[in-house]
């Protein structure tokens, strides 16, 4: 029997993996969701992203390793588990005969919740996605936005002091996008509710998370807070130079380790160069080598290294060691061997 104290903890994993015949989902995954956080998972397509929340979630046995929610062992309390928390798949299906009300009060029904607090609490959560003046519509009405405000009205109808939401503002307008951000950090400022954001819109996980794991290939490959992650890729700050765009700027460039974009169109008369800082490459070294190739440089400035530079610097490393291990001919066991699925 599980401890009463236990409800109030996080998620915990501990070499966790999934393989799929001679797939591997996920690689040995060790991770930690303090209570209380919001917690972004992020990664490529593929990246095991789903396999992981499936298991986490008790939809899904793990081929190895161990791992806890609110306490509970997510193969032995799975049920409980359930029970427990808010889950908003990337897919989910719906009845659509039912209106919005009739599905929330369904979904309270199998929480065993009484009838009267069901009904405040459907309602009240369909004032909160916006859906309150809809709520009598069929959701085979509903465009997929609607259904994907009346997914997140599901997950919290047992409040949950756990959610799990993968791709929540999938197909919402920047208004949606808006609104489910609120009501997430509502949920979590003054109910201490545990979000575990699956999503591959940066802008919002650097918004909101104050922790945040990467994974790729189904291998762990960073996690911690934006601040720990930018230290991974060579410090907190880069540089922005921009350059004129010649005849030959973007052949040059091309020839660089760097990332760089086009202004505007393909008439802009100026390219930004992005940089991140490290100690390898000073500021002075990279203005030396650019004056030295021909480059004309029109301004520097400085920036704090975001989410979406930090993801790509990871993930590219990792893609590069994967390659490496994919042609090496070697043989991989469950816990190395990175392949996809799900």
């Amino acid at each position: 029997m599980n401890d009463p104290q236990s409800l109030t903890k996080g998620i915990q994993c501990k070499h966790l993996s999934k393989k799929y015949k001679n797939f591997l989902a996920v690689a040995s995954l060790t991770m930690e969701v303090n209570q209380g956080d919001i917690f972004g998972f992020l990664g490529p397509n593929g990246a095991g992203k789903t396999t992981t929340i499936r298991m986490l979630c008790g939809l899904l046995s793990p081929s190895r390793g161990e791992g806890t929610v609110a306490g509970l062992d997510i193969v032995k309390d799975s049920p409980r588990i359930r029970s427990l928390i808010g889950l908003l798949p990337e897919s989910s299906g719906y009845y659509n005969w039912m209106n919005a009300e009739e599905y929330l009060l369904h979904f309270a029904g199998l929480y065993k919740i009484d009838p009267y607090i069901g009904r405040k609490r459907a309602m009240d959560l369909l004032d909160a996605v916006g859906l309150g003046d809809k709520s009598y519509a069929p959701i085979s009405y509903y465009s997929r936005g609607m259904k994907q405000r009346l997914g997140l009205a599901r997950a919290l109808i047992n409040e949950p002091k756990i959610v799990f939401l993968d791709e929540p503002t999938l197909g919402l307008d920047p208004k949606g996008q808006q609104d489910i951000q609120k009501i997430l950090l509502d949920l979590n400022r003054d109910k201490g509710v545990t979000i575990f954001l699956s999503s591959h819109d940066l802008s919002d996980v650097s918004y909101m998370c104050n922790r945040m794991a990467i994974i790729d290939h189904g291998i762990l490959i960073a996690q911690g807070s934006i601040h720990e992650l930018r230290k991974l890729v060579g410090g907190s700050m880069g540089i922005v130079i921009t350059v004129l765009n010649s005849v030959d700027a973007e052949t040059k460039l091309s020839k660089m380790d760097y990332r760089f974009e086009v202004n505007a169109d393909e008439d802009s008369k100026l390219i930004d160069v992005f940089i991140m800082e490290g100690v390898q490459n000073s500021v002075n070294n990279i203005l030396d080598t650019f004056n030295k190739i021909g480059l004309q440089l029109y301004e520097v400035r400085r920036f704090d290294v975001s989410l979406e530079e930090i993801f790509f610097r990871l993930t590219e490393s990792s893609e590069k060691l994967n390659s490496r291990r994919s042609t090496s001919g070697g043989k991989h066991s469950l816990e190395t061997r990175p392949h996809v699925d799900g």
